[in-house]
């Protein structure tokens, strides 16, 4: 029997969920986690599945937000989650299918990239997405680290219960200066929020207030108590967020949780390659990376929406020839420069996959590496150029997990 793929209707939900977890190894719902976990699915903008007959053997979804790009506008987004296939039914094309309907609608409505959190790597650059930003876990030790140079003036307080919903949203908004950030939505922030609100474990919103009285950035971590025998105990923390307007807010904040009593180690498993925090205390081997890895890869669904929406920095311009086999208009060559993005009808120097320039595109992926490696043709002298024209400082980090 053939497999047919079509939006997924409200009543077949709990069945999407069900052949998603199974397929990322975890077991199906019971009635208890489904009350749970249906009002996220309920809120997906928009859900696809596969089926085979009556059973539901493979599922891609979607919702919409905004992902800051370089120069500080916020473009739409298709944000792909929950995919999977079931084990039975693999290689035989329901995830590319999936994936066209999903694409192609998002693509429709006027969304101008697609971001996504990958399980596996290599599953995703066939479709047209690059790896477009990393992350670092790390662990820190705050009796090596502390006190932080360069902290920007101002004050600390702990938001009550009452405060964290007004006030985290707006100081999260303010903060993100970063290309790859993304708008967190009210569902979201209920979320995220949802264990600090309850209390059912130590769990707190910490805010920084400058001189003049501005909320511009906060920090959401955990603590929790080690009791061993013999030992000499102390707490650990994790830190879940933490965003400030400036690098000198960042630094602030890490101020105030580097002097948290009674912690020996701090651990975050989301934290930007470039982290001035490293740089900003006495012994920097108090902060250790524990791992490296790929946070975000994006596909460019309209690619000249896409470039035009950034800015580019000073520096020689340079032609771009785009090649996507899914969407004919995104195939043009593109001039690239300081000064805007036309489409031209001349020799290229760069030719570039659309997954190579989705990669490249928020400006923490060097154009001459990706020539290096295979991905674009050209010369490296272009390249130089486009590396000029494209990097920004912040790195990519959006920070959010989905």
């Amino acid at each position: 029997m053939s497999i047919e793929v079509r939006r997924t209707e409200s009543h077949e939900l709990r069945l999407a969920a069900d052949t998603t977890r199974i397929a990322l190894l975890f077991p199906p719902v019971d009635d208890t986690e489904w009350e749970k976990w249906s009002p996220g699915w309920e809120r997906e903008h928009l859900s696809v599945s596969a089926w085979d007959g009556d059973r539901c053997v493979g599922h891609a979804g979607s919702f919409e937000f905004e992902t800051l790009v370089p120069g500080g506008t916020w473009v739409p987004t298709s944000g792909v989650t929950r995919v999977g296939v079931l084990p039975t039914h693999t290689r035989r094309g329901a995830l590319s299918r999936m994936m066209r309907l999903l694409l192609d609608e998002h693509r429709d409505e006027g969304k101008v990239i697609a971001s996504l959190r990958a399980s596996e790597a290599p599953i995703y650059g066939r479709f047209g997405f690059g790896l477009a930003g990393e992350a670092v876990s790390v662990a820190v030790e705050p009796r090596r680290t502390g006190p932080v140079r360069g902290a920007a003036p101002g004050s600390m307080r702990l938001l009550t219960k009452d405060e964290l919903l007004a006030v985290t949203p707006t100081v999260y908004r303010r903060a993100q200066h970063r290309p790859g950030a993304i708008a967190r939505s009210d569902f979201f922030w209920s979320r995220v929020l949802k264990s600090t609100i309850e209390g059912a474990s130590a769990e707190f919103v910490a805010v920084h207030t400058s001189p003049d009285g501005v909320d511009d950035g906060y920090v959401l971590y955990s603590i929790a108590w080690e009791e061993q025998a013999l030992a000499d105990n102390m707490g650990t923390c994790t830190l879940i967020d933490l965003f400030g307007a400036s690098p000198e807010v960042e630094l602030a904040l890490w101020d105030h949780m580097l002097r948290l009593s009674l912690i020996r180690t701090i651990q975050a498993e989301n934290r930007p390659l470039d982290d001035l925090v490293r740089n900003a205390v006495p012994d920097r081997r108090g902060y250790q990376v524990r791992r490296r890895w790929d946070e975000q890869w994006v596909r460019l669904l309209r690619v000249q929406e896409a470039l035009e929406a950034r800015s580019f920095a000073d520096g020689p311009s340079v032609t771009i020839a785009v090649d996507d086999p899914w969407y004919p208009d995104n195939c043009a060559t593109f001039h690239i420069g300081a000064a805007g993005v036309r489409r031209i009808d001349e020799p290229a120097d760069l030719h570039a996959p659309i997954a190579a320039i989705s990669a490249a595109y928020f400006g923490s992926v060097s154009w001459r590496d990706l020539i290096v490696v295979g991905g674009v043709t050209g010369t490296t002298e272009a390249a130089a150029r486009a590396d000029v024209l494209f990097t920004c400082h912040p790195t990519t980090w959006s920070g959010t997990f989905f």
